[in-house]
């Protein structure tokens, strides 16, 4: 039985991606399924010495779905794993600047801290309540996430960790997903409606002093809006506009450009410099398409081709391609056809970039 703290002696092993002839790494093997954090959180510690992934250990039988899921900490150069926190916590995100992460246990609000890899408890999200994706922090380490309340009424709750309290200052009839505070701004808070596919109008600025929300993109009939991200320095938000374009706007709304058209993409990684960005194509929408992972230039929009896999089985398993602080490594879900995800990692320094 593997317990919290012990060390797990695996190395990764390498292969040359059957696509593109470049070495992949693979650090995860099944029938565990594994996954990577998603691509709106960092994943790596601010060495880039490990990054984190989650693990579901089956009940019984062939089902890799459903279990206890322990959160990993895994060192990039040796491919040993640790167990950093069970199945009892929830929501666990990594800030953009310090070498920490949040996440919750029931309602309470933790701090784990990269360097001890201590847990330390924070205070509490109002009662009965339940998050509805992962913690986000600003750099004034004001903690922010989407909330579904006891009552089924949605809220976007601002938790301050200097008072160990929270403040709910949004609430809305729609589920409010992606909550993401700006990274640089406690002040703005970025979310969704998220309906579990297109949206009429899908994606909102929320101004915390103002107590006003306001779309951001504004959609017209057939736009097909989804899956965003800050960047690093808090001044844009990258985002698809299916089926095709990767696009980047400024924190105000008011500009908007295309970085790349590629057919059937579908999350966006982008660097911490902001000049680099990967996304994963799929098919979907009746589409069939190959299961890529592509590496983009943010100026002249050329991308490469870095990486193949299987097909997803759920939306949990899709590739969500992100990049380590530096920028020089793309981390990534390998979904297989026998139904599990490993995570794998391919060094960019291996390749010549478009």
């Amino acid at each position: 039985m593997i317990k919290m703290g012990d060390f797990i002696m695996k190395k990764y092993t390498v292969y040359k991606d059957s696509a593109t002839g470049y070495e992949i790494r693979q650090y995860t093997h099944g029938p565990e399924r594994y996954t990577k954090l998603y691509f709106t959180t960092e994943n790596f510690t601010a060495d880039d010495r490990y990054f984190f992934c989650n693990r579901q250990i089956p009940e019984g039988g062939n089902e890799v779905y459903k279990g206890n899921g322990e959160i990993l900490k895994v060192e990039v150069e040796t491919g040993e794993m640790k167990v950093i926190a069970g199945s009892e916590y929830r929501g666990f995100a990594l800030d953009r600047s310090g070498n920490y992460g949040v996440m919750v246990k029931g309602n309470i609000v933790c701090r784990y801290d990269c360097d001890t890899d201590q847990i330390t408890e924070l205070g509490a999200l109002p009662e009965g309540g339940s998050i509805t994706g992962h913690l986000t922090t600003s750099r004034s380490g004001m903690i922010v996430c989407g909330y579904k309340q006891w009552n089924c009424i949605y809220a976007l709750v601002m938790f301050d960790p200097k008072t160990g309290r929270s403040e709910i200052v949004y609430q809305s009839d729609y589920n409010l997903g992606h909550a993401q505070v700006c990274p640089t701004d406690e002040n703005t808070i970025f979310f969704i409606h998220e309906t579990g596919g297109d949206a009429l109008q899908r994606m909102w600025l929320f101004d915390v002093k103002t107590s006003t929300a306001r779309p951001y993109y504004v959609e017209t009939e057939g736009d097909w809006i989804t899956h965003e991200v800050w960047t690093s320095d808090g001044e844009n938000i990258v985002f698809m506009k299916l089926p095709r374009y990767l696009m980047i706007g400024t924190k105000d709304g008011h500009n908007f450009r295309v970085v790349a058209e590629i057919e059937q993409i579908l999350h966006p990684g982008v660097s911490c410099d902001s000049k680099w960005f990967c996304a994963d194509r799929i098919g979907y929408l009746g589409v069939e398409s190959p299961n890529l992972i592509y590496l983009v230039n943010g100026e002249t929009g050329n991308y490469l081709a870095v990486a193949n896999t299987d097909a997803p089985k759920t939306g949990a398993d899709h590739m969500h391609p992100s990049f380590n602080r530096k920028g020089d490594m793309i981390l990534f879900n390998r979904p297989f056809d026998n139904g599990t995800t490993q995570v794998c990692l391919i060094d960019l320094n291996q390749l010549e970039r478009p």
